[in-house]
Formats: structure tokens, C-alpha cells, sequence
């Protein structure tokens, strides 16, 4: 007989652990390493810095940098906000002043972190420094103390969580430090925030060489500090709700041996093991855990995080991560489930064979599908992932209770009006759901599932998809989007080992032509080749080195074009060059009228 478990434990412990998969769209991306020089970064967030409802980036390293987006994908020329000659191990971008303007959060290897008021149109105000008690290493931003303020909380060398409270948007002081990590590693490497037992407590979690925690919050400043699991070598950590219930998840990266070991003609691997266990986030200060992805051979995933890909309202595992027996660095996605499993074997995007620093997702091109970019610091670069896939049909959770929503997808932008496609699923009957927006009931039904738009103004806003079963108890989803007006930059798939040209769509166009390309390879692309009645008009070399090489700081897989073309018949002909020396092909005849 199982013993007794929360009733919301028990469907995660018997859902969870299934092992069936299930048919999914599998995801595209076009792969543009950008070609600014941004020295030295190792950290990376994201967010509207300068108020033009376009996505930006933040990166950190020895400068703190500024890359505007163009909402199309791109970014423009790094700008400088932060002080150079300083090492910064971890960034947060968060509004710590409530101006309506995001602020940027720096965390230095000094025993400092740095606040930079942001002023809404791109500019920052002179930096805030508070110091560290000790040597820092990763740091959180939220409100720990029931005031309504976003506070700090810096994980440090000695296995402590100093938290830093926020008087009044002005200043931060340390009102607490937390003794957490123990043994021969104490040190936290990484800390984050989330909601885990969806109380509307802000709680934390951490990680150390050896062990991952969980720190309840008390909303007052206090926290309880409890052991989730050991290790012998934990790499990284990340929150994220994965299994739909509305409770944030803790997503562990590990290995089973702390040193790599070398296997003859494959080099360094990790021979024991690496995985990601899960601390699912349940009521009443628990956690369930679970190891949904075990694999060989393979290095652990760092920056791990839980993100709707594909668009099937089924979060997946996206990380940085590198390839079986080679020297590949790039982007990892298992796909997630309904049933709570996830693909064993990742779906990978090598990009560079100099390693990655950072992982941030966003939508670039704003068209309601996640992107990603990572910081390159081998050739103090960017890689820029766009998604270019087709949107999966909208699954159904079988964790019960759960809340699946298909669109949008959270933290993307869109056209008003806004599409919300969500279901419901319970072990007893649901017996309605409905939409609030900003804080506002704007639609309900009875029914289970339901597909409906709602007009919005520019900007951002929460919208909240609840649902209620024959018990009369509430379980809930929740999806931040940004409403803007214009076109999404278009983005075009690719199968691997393929390459397809997506625009011109038809036969025929008017010039200019804009031509879109796009190829997935098996290995790092080094050429993207775009060739018009037999001349190359365009050689995009995502990596300046001959074929065949192992180095390479960056690749680019896509050609983006608009070409001006005479009346008549054209023949398009796209090349994507990898580092293996393979080259695959698309061919398309246009009429231009």
C-alpha cells in the first residue's frame, strides 16, 4: 500500500515518473553568431531597456554591456554602462526602484554588487555600490520582505545567503545571512528565486559544489533553509515551473564524477554519469524529486532552464551544453511531455567549438516563439538562436491538477489581440475555467478548454488562466506578454541534415527580393552561402577558419537578405557549410515580375 502523500504529490509522483513519450514538433533554429566584440562575457539577461517594446540584452563580463534590439532578431552596437577592468560573475534585471523602468543588478568577483537605475530610453543613472560581507558568487533579485520592494539576496564563498533589503528603492543593507552550504564546498554557486509552494512567499534555492537547498521564505525577511539533495559534483542550477501546476520547479545539472576522465579518441568525457534531477514544488514547503533526464558520456547542462519551445504549452529543459566526445558547445533541448517525461536525448545546436558562458531566453523577433542567446567569450562574441519552428499542437497535461496553456507562450510578445488557447486537467471533473488580465476577470466557461482573444493596449501584461474542479479547488497558470504594434521578424525552419529556403514563400516576386535560408546541421556551420544565377551574392562565414577545422568561435547557419533583381527567371541556390566539410543544399526557382 503507497503511503499517504499530498494530493497534489501523489499525481506528480505516479505522472512523472511515466516513461511513455509522446509525439512532438520538433524544434528549428537559425543560428547567428554576432559579430560585435563584447570582451570577456560570462552572464547574460534580458528585457526592455529603453521602453521601445523591443527585447534587449545585458551582458556582463568585464564590462557591462548594452545590446538594443531591433525586434527583428538583431542587435544593435554594444554600449557600455558599467565600469571596465571588473570581473562580473552574475547579472539581474529587475524594476528595484518601482519607476516603471527596468534596472540592471551586477554582481562583481570585488565583494560588490552594483545597482544601475535604469532611465527608460536606454541610459542608466550613476551606479549604487553596496559590499558584499564576503567573497560573492551569485546573487537573486525579489521581494523577500513583505514590503512590496525587490531585495537582493548574493550567495557567497562561505556557503551563506546575505540578503540585502531594499530601503525604498534607494539603498540596499544587509539584514540577514543565511548559513546554508556545509562540508569541504561550501561555496553557492549559483542562487535563485521563485514561488515553490505557491503560498506568495518568494522563496530561494541554491546550489553547491556537493549539495542542492531549498530556502522556504517567511515574506518577513527569514528563511528556513532544508537539504534537497547531495552530490558528487552539482554544475548548475534553475527555476521554472516544468510540470504546468503553477508551482515553480528547481531544475539541478549534475555529474557523478567531479574530475573527466579521457577516453581514447572521443577526449574528455565525463565516463559515470550527468543528468538533471527536478524538486518539484509542492504545498506546504515540500518538493518531489525526480531524475528526468539521465544520459552518458556527455557534460552536465549548464544554465538549465524550463521553457515552452515548441509551443505545445508543455515546458521543456533548454540548457548550454557540449557535445558527446567533442569539443561542440551550443544549444540542448529536451523536449518535454504531457506525462511529465522528457527526451532522454537532446536535440542539439552546436554553435561554437570555444565554449559558451550564459544562457538567456526572449523572444527577438517577436513573433510568440522563445529565442535564445549565449555569450561567447572564446572570440568575445554572441550567439543568437531563433526560433524558427512550427508551433506543436496544443497538448493536454496528464499531471493532475494542471493548467496548459498553448498560447501564448510565456514572456513573448504579440500583435493585439492576444490569443489565449489553454485546457484544464484534474483526476476530477473540471468544472470551469477563466482568464484574467491585469489583475481583471475577462472571460469564463465551463467547460474544460477553451481558445479566445482578448484586445489589448502596448505593453506588458499578466494574464492568468485559472481553473476549477468538482471539489471547488483552483489551480492556476500564469503567462507574461508585451503587446506592440508591428511585424514579427520572420524566422525560417530547418530539419536536421536539411536547408530550406522560406522567402520569397511562392514562385514568383516583386523586386526587391527578400530571401530567407536556412540550414541544420550536424556539426558547427561554418559558411552560409547564398548563390543567384550561379554568383555567390552573399557568404555569411560564421567562422573565420578552413573546413575541417576544431576551432571555431561562433557559427551562423542562415542567410537574411533583400535583393534587388531584374524581370525574369532567377535561380536561388543556398549552401550551408559545416565544420566537418559537409554542405547541404536548397534550390529554388523565382519569376520576379
Amino acid at each position: 500500500m503507497l503511503p499517504t502523500m499530498p494530493y497534489r504529490l501523489l499525481a506528480a509522483a505516479f505522472l512523472v515518473g511515466a516513461t511513455a513519450t509522446l509525439a512532438a514538433q520538433a524544434p528549428s533554429f537559425e543560428l547567428n553568431r554576432d559579430t560585435y566584440s563584447i570582451y570577456n562575457d560570462f552572464t547574460v539577461v534580458q528585457g526592455d531597456f529603453n521602453s521601445d517594446g523591443k527585447p534587449d540584452l545585458v551582458l556582463g563580463g568585464s564590462d557591462i554591456t548594452l545590446r538594443l534590439g531591433n525586434g527583428n532578431g538583431t542587435f544593435q552596437a554594444p554600449i557600455t554602462i558599467g565600469p571596465a577592468d571588473n570581473t562580473l560573475l552574475d547579472l539581474a534585471a529587475a524594476d528595484v526602484n518601482h519607476d516603471g523602468h527596468l534596472d540592471v543588478v551586477a554582481l562583481s568577483i570585488e565583494g560588490n554588487f552594483t545597482v544601475y537605475y535604469g532611465n527608460g530610453d536606454g541610459t542608466f543613472q550613476a551606479p549604487v555600490e553596496i559590499a558584499t560581507e564576503n567573497s560573492p558568487r551569485s546573487l537573486a533579485v525579489g521581494s523577500f520582505f513583505g514590503d512590496g520592494y525587490l531585495d537582493v539576496a548574493v550567495g557567497d564563498v562561505d556557503g551563506d545567503i546575505e540578503l540585502f533589503r531594499n530601503e525604498g528603492g534607494k539603498n540596499f543593507v544587509l539584514a540577514n545571512t543565511i548559513a546554508v552550504g556545509a562540508g569541504s564546498a561550501p561555496e553557492i554557486l549559483k542562487v535563485r528565486a521563485g514561488d515553490l509552494n505557491d503560498d506568495g512567499v518568494t522563496d530561494l534555492a541554491a546550489v553547491t559544489q556537493t549539495a542542492a537547498y531549498v530556502l522556504w521564505g517567511d515574506g518577513a525577511g527569514s528563511f528556513s533553509p532544508v537539504l534537497l539533495g547531495s552530490y558528487v559534483n552539482a554544475v548548475d542550477l534553475g527555476i521554472g515551473d516544468l510540470n504546468q501546476d503553477g508551482m515553480a520547479d528547481v531544475i539541478v545539472s549534475y555529474t557523478c564524477n567531479a574530475t573527466p576522465t579521457n577516453n581514447p579518441g572521443k577526449g574528455p568525457q565525463y565516463n559515470a554519469c550527468a543528468g538533471f534531477d527536478v524538486y518539484y514544488g509542492q504545498g506546504n514547503n515540500t518538493t518531489f524529486r525526480r531524475t528526468v533526464v539521465a544520459y552518458n558520456g556527455a557534460e552536465p547542462g549548464n544554465d538549465p532552464l524550463a521553457v515552452d519551445v515548441n509551443g505545445d504549452g508543455i515546458a521543456d529543459i533548454v540548457a548550454a551544453d557540449s557535445d558527446d566526445g567533442s569539443s561542440g558547445s551550443g544549444l540542448y533541448v529536451w523536449l518535454g511531455h504531457p506525462d511529465g517525461s522528457f527526451d532522454q536525448a537532446p536535440q542539439v545546436w552546436d554553435a561554437t567549438s570555444m565554449g559558451t558562458e550564459g544562457l538567456v531566453a526572449g523572444d527577438w523577433n517577436r513573433d510568440g516563439m522563445m529565442d535564445f542567446a549565449t555569450a561567447l567569450p572564446g572570440d568575445a562574441m554572441t550567439e543568437i538562436y531563433i526560433n524558427g519552428g512550427q508551433r506543436t499542437p496544443c497538448a493536454t497535461s496528464q499531471i493532475s491538477p494542471t493548467v496548459t496553456v498553448c498560447q501564448p507562450v510565456d514572456n513573448t510578445y504579440s500583435n493585439s489581440p492576444v490569443t489565449v488557447e489553454a485546457n484544464a486537467y484534474d483526476t476530477k471533473p473540471v468544472t470551469s475555467m477563466q482568464e484574467y488580465v491585469d489583475g481583471k476577470l475577462d472571460y469564463s466557461t465551463g467547460a474544460s478548454s477553451f481558445n479566445t482573444t482578448f484586445t489589448e493596449g502596448l505593453g506588458t501584461h499578466l494574464f492568468v488562466t485559472k481553473a476549477w474542479d468538482s471539489s471547488g479547488m483552483s489551480f492556476r497558470s500564469d503567462r507574461s506578454v508585451t503587446v506592440y504594434n508591428g511585424t514579427p521578424g520572420p524566422a525560417c525552419p530547418a530539419a536536421v541534415g536539411t536547408a530550406n529556403i522560406c522567402l520569397p514563400s511562392g514562385t514568383s516576386a516583386s523586386s526587391p527580393v527578400q530571401i530567407l535560408a536556412n540550414g541544420y546541421t550536424s556539426w558547427i556551420p561554418t559558411s552560409a552561402q547564398l548563390y543567384i544565377d550561379g554568383d555567390l551574392v552573399v557568404n555569411n562565414e560564421g567562422c573565420p577558419t578552413p573546413a575541417g577545422s576544431q576551432s571555431c568561435g561562433g557559427g551562423t547557419s542562415y542567410v537574411d537578405t533583400t535583393q534587388t533583381l531584374a524581370s525574369g527567371s532567377h535561380d536561388l541556390v543556398f549552401k550551408l557549410w559545416d565544420a566537418n566539410g559537409n554542405v547541404y543544399t536548397a534550390q529554388k526557382t523565382i519569376t520576379v515580375q
